[in-house]
């Protein structure tokens, strides 16, 4: 499935304690609206930080795109339509963005993917 192929879900194992943690579609539902709040959310401050500035570039970029159709399309269907195109992109950059930090993360920290 499409949706599975681009927001894939990761299960992290630590061997020491056999605790395991998941990351699955709703991780990237949270992460889109709220990217750093979501690294955050995992105690890694650094990755927070540098996820806020991706989200800032991320947010400028959606802006841009916005008033390039703006400018092109006016008020027409297609200008309608690219502007959803451009806030959804957004928001789907921005989350998988956020669960790629927390992952790199989590490897750092010492956690595996599991099965």
């Amino acid at each position: 499935m499409i949706v599975d192929a681009l927001f894939p879900t990761y299960r992290f194992d630590k061997a020491e304690t056999e605790d395991f943690m998941v990351i699955d579609q709703w991780s990237y539902v949270w992460a889109a609206f709220g990217g750093p709040l979501f690294v955050l959310s995992k105690r890694l401050y650094l990755l927070a930080f540098i996820d806020l500035l991706a989200m800032l570039v991320i947010a400028g970029g959606a802006i841009f795109g916005l008033t390039i159709v703006v400018y092109l399309f006016s008020a027409s269907m297609e200008g309608m339509i690219l502007m959803l195109i451009a806030v959804g992109g957004g928001f789907a950059l921005n989350a998988s963005v956020a669960v790629r930090l927390v992952r790199y993360g989590y490897l750092q920290r010492g956690w595996r993917l599991g099965f």
